[in-house]
């Protein structure tokens, strides 16, 4: 956080959720959620996009985060079709 702080606050750093795909099996859940990020909240285009890789448990009471992990888009890595849509 504080090795990033300077530069968000600098340049600002605003992230969307625009699509989410979710599977669960038992107490385990994995939700792909892509994102775009821009530097300002009403930016036209995003200078960044990706997914967002969370894995969850539910204990019966609530769902805890057990790993976040994410990869950006690039020109040999661009989103499939299938991560820009919601899952039903």
């Amino acid at each position: 956080v504080t090795r990033a702080s300077g530069n968000m606050s600098s340049q600002g750093f605003y992230e969307k959720e625009i699509a989410r795909r979710v599977d669960q099996f038992g107490s385990i859940a994995q939700v792909f959620s892509t994102y775009e990020s821009r530097r300002a909240a009403d930016d036209a285009k995003p200078f960044a996009r990706g997914i967002n890789s969370i894995q969850l448990y539910n204990d019966g009471t609530r769902y805890w985060i057990i790993t976040i992990f994410w990869d950006a888009e690039r020109a040999d890595n661009p989103l499939p079709a299938k991560y820009l849509e919601s899952s039903k």
